[in-house]
């Protein structure tokens, strides 16, 4: 489940000048209409960071090549989950980052 739309859950900046930002599934992720919602609302809350005057401040010299939206689950989501994954994808490129999925059991 994804909880928190208005707040980043972490975030990590890498050695390399490169920033992460993780987005923690608590539970295995369903494909309601709800779920897809808060999914979308968690991103556009994270576009809205990475794109704002405070991001840039404290990441001055990172590249939207550096900068990851990770979705992290511990159970492989449902086929609509991924194709809308998949959808977000060049949404947040558009944006200036960078999204995937990482499910580690």
């Amino acid at each position: 489940m994804i909880y928190d739309v208005d707040k980043l859950d972490i975030m990590a900046a890498r050695k390399d000048g490169g920033v992460e930002l993780y987005i923690i599934s608590s539970g295995i992720l369903d494909d309601s209409p709800n779920t897809q919602t808060l999914l979308l609302d968690k991103i556009q809350n994270y576009l809205g960071y990475i794109n704002s005057n405070k991001f840039k401040k404290e990441f001055p010299n990172t590249t939207k090549e550096g900068v990851w939206i990770i979705l992290k689950m511990e159970e492989e989501p449902p086929l609509l989950i991924k194709k809308l994954c998949n959808k977000i994808v060049p949404w947040v490129q558009d944006n200036g980052a960078n999204f995937v999925i990482n499910v580690e059991r």
